[in-house]
């Protein structure tokens, strides 16, 4: 029997045209784009094309955009660059955000955990969705902050406004775009300072783009209204789901199970059973779930955005992450909860 994947919160396969708009760009548009030449300046041309095609997506304008090749690249340029101006200046941040986002912050002299007192408060780092519960999250608004949006789970899932924000980072990969694309977008007029030595992307990220990849990006970046209604269509299944699970024992709990949540995304606490073992029985039955954070999947620490919601070590130990694709059917999940269910007994 097919092995089935849920695990769409790590990554998704890219959408047929978008491997077929980077099968076509890796031959043909191939020329360095900061070359000044005719082919050079042909990739220059398609990395712009691409470039004002998202930001059209985004309603914002496309000198605000920076093509980077991943989120955690994107995350450190921005909180790395804001140092000077900000690191010594109180910060709010989530600590369920991702490790690429806490890590820079490590050099900040005062940061602080949301929800906190937002008095005196110069920089805020808010998930719009947590990866691995799945909870949606406002932006906290403090009058002359900055406000930094991590909207790489949403984009895809969830509709993602930029008007409560300053600036924000994108990922390709989760949302039906390549791997090796990401997007950093920012107010012009932010204090920041580049880090990166390099003449591409006006000065502000150094490295030669990858045409291919940006192109693919822009593609997926086209079918985004549809891939929203699809995942918005997997809650009953969410639900569904979740009420079988929830069934089995009274010492079961689904994490942020009343607050909003990403419709394709359930994060289960069985207590009484470890989550990596599940995990690794799953994929031995031919069901591809998670623990959690891909990055951190078969770690030794349990998750800290699990802790940060209040569970202990041991419960978050307990936990698994089901995340669907665009397009899961009722059957698939048929088969993932009698699955599941033979593992936990």
């Amino acid at each position: 029997m097919d092995r089935l994947y849920f695990d769409a919160n790590a990554s998704v396969p890219p959408l047929p045209s978008v491997v077929e708009v980077m099968r076509t760009a890796q031959p043909s548009i191939w020329a360095n784009p900061t070359s000044t030449h005719r082919e050079g300046q042909a990739a220059r041309h398609a990395i712009e094309e691409a470039r004002r095609s998202i930001a059209l997506s985004l309603e914002a304008p496309p000198s605000q955009l920076i093509f980077c090749s991943t989120a955690t690249e994107a995350l450190h340029l921005l909180i790395r660059g804001l140092d000077p101006a900000f690191g010594f200046m109180p910060a709010a941040v989530n600590p369920g955000e991702h490790s690429a986002c806490l890590n820079p912050l490590k050099s900040w002299s005062n940061v602080r955990w949301l929800p906190c007192d937002l008095d005196g408060i110069a920089t805020i780092v808010q998930m719009a969705a947590n990866n691995e519960s799945g909870i949606l999250s406002e932006m906290p608004q403090v009058p002359g902050a900055i406000r930094i949006k991590d909207c790489c789970q949403a984009w895809g899932k969830v509709p993602v406004d930029l008007s409560d924000c300053d600036a924000a980072v994108f990922s390709g990969h989760k949302m039906g775009g390549p791997r090796g694309a990401a997007l950093l977008w920012m107010r012009p007029e932010l204090p920041w300072t580049p880090i990166m030595e390099g003449p591409q992307e006006r000065r502000r990220r150094g490295g030669t783009e990858d045409t291919a990849a940006i192109l693919g990006l822009a593609e997926a970046v086209k079918h985004l209204p549809r891939r929203i209604e699809e995942n918005a269509s997997l809650a009953p299944l969410r639900d569904a789901l979740e009420a079988e699970v929830m069934a089995w024992s009274s010492d079961y709990e689904i994490i942020g199970r009343d607050q909003a949540r990403l419709p394709n995304t359930s994060s289960l606490l069985l207590r009484g059973h470890n989550g990596e073992a599940i995990h690794m029985g799953m994929d031995l039955a031919g069901f591809a779930i998670s623990t959690g954070s891909a990055c951190h999947s078969g770690a030794t620490k349990p998750s800290h955005a699990i802790m940060a919601l209040g569970y202990s070590e041991t419960e978050a130990r307990s936990v698994i992450r089901i995340s669907m694709l665009p397009g899961t059917t009722e059957v698939e999940v048929h088969r993932l909860v009698e699955g599941l269910k033979k593992i936990v007994g």
